[in-house]
């Protein structure tokens, strides 16, 4: 089958991982033609690294480009809302990195731009990919924990403003819940897939420049199923993933988004007596110098198939996740903690 042709509009840190998935050699379905950035400087240095083919002389020129096929797109978080809407106008199909939009309405418009042009648009959720985080699913799927009844997820890393002024920027989209929170959110949707969600709590700490901190969430389901969501950039913590059922509990660990490792303890518990912590009844263990690859060959095969979104990492998931961003972001507004 002939590869799909992608290119880079925005290589910094997060496309160099994306790049270097394909330097190698971990994807089979696809490959790299272009990348443009708004120094040329730093696209020719890009390419060179990473043996892109050609350097166009900004976004317009590589939408015009009839050697892409797909754009991947990797700008500040501000600014993927327009990137986005630029590729789809220019007929190209775009996977973008998380999140995709920073508002319910800009997902919403991107959502319907992308169907009235007839081309592909995914939320760049690498972690839905992984192949522990399908093991863990399949656990549920069979029934192995029993009924699901809570999912928590935690990703939390201390990243001070000096090292890090992007994340405490509010003109590029910082703050933990886009940084970080989002992660988590997309992480709860997948388990509780086709339910209802009902509710939503949330405590933000602000970082005192306009974005937050950390934040912590609650999400309720019409089912009774509870999501629980803590993302920081001003603290650390164990950044894992439980599922938890009524006959045993599935372990993500020690990073739930770049899952490589799910454990799952069955009844018989441990006693609370007990010194040791439990075996678990089975391991799924998948190592990957990357784990970007299963997503970006997920998408060149929608592609091809000429699908116009994921069913694994909807569109609909997309726009409910950046609702939920809407929600608990209007309190830093007021510099205030939401409660």
């Amino acid at each position: 089958m002939e590869q799909c042709r992608f290119g880079i509009i925005g290589p910094g840190g997060i496309a160099e991982k994306f790049a270097g998935t394909f330097q190698m050699g971990l994807v089979k379905n696809a490959k790299l033609t272009a990348v443009a950035s708004r120094s040329p400087a730093k696209a020719e240095a890009f390419a060179e690294k990473y043996h892109i083919p050609r350097v166009c002389a900004g976004y317009d020129a590589l939408l015009a480009d009839p050697q892409v096929d797909a754009v991947y797109i990797a700008v500040t978080n501000q600014a993927h809302y327009d990137c986005c809407m630029r590729s789809i106008a220019a007929g190209k199909h775009v996977l973008c990195e998380k999140p995709l939009a920073m508002t319910a309405r800009e997902a919403k418009e991107l959502a319907r731009a992308a169907r009235e042009k007839g081309v592909f648009l995914m939320e760049a959720m690498w972690s839905r990919f992984l192949p522990a985080t399908n093991a863990a699913l399949g656990w549920v799927r069979q029934g192995r924990i029993g009924s699901l009844r809570a999912v928590s997820a935690s990703l939390c890393a201390c990243r001070p403003q000096e090292g890090y002024p992007r994340l405490y920027d509010p003109a590029l989209g910082g703050g933990a819940l886009y940084d970080l929170g989002v992660y988590g959110i997309e992480f709860v949707q997948l388990f509780a897939k086709n339910r209802e969600l009902s509710g939503i709590r949330t405590t933000l700490v602000p970082s005192g420049t306009g974005v937050d901190g950390a934040a912590f969430l609650h999400l309720s389901y019409a089912d009774g199923l509870v999501g629980e969501v803590k993302c920081a950039v001003t603290f650390h913590a164990r950044n894992e993933a439980y599922l938890c059922g009524d006959k045993g509990y599935i372990r993500i660990a020690p990073w739930f988004h770049y899952a490589q490792k799910a454990e799952l303890f069955t009844e018989p518990m441990a006693p609370s007596s007990a010194y040791e912590l439990q075996e678990p009844a089975d391991v799924f263990l998948s190592p990957t110098p990357s784990g970007f690859e299963f997503q970006i060959e997920h998408a060149a095969q929608c592609i091809r198939a000429g699908k116009m979104e994921s069913e694994i990492m909807p569109l609909a998931d997309t726009v409910e996740a950046a609702g939920i961003f809407d929600r608990a972001l209007a309190a830093l507004q007021k510099e205030t903690t939401l409660l």
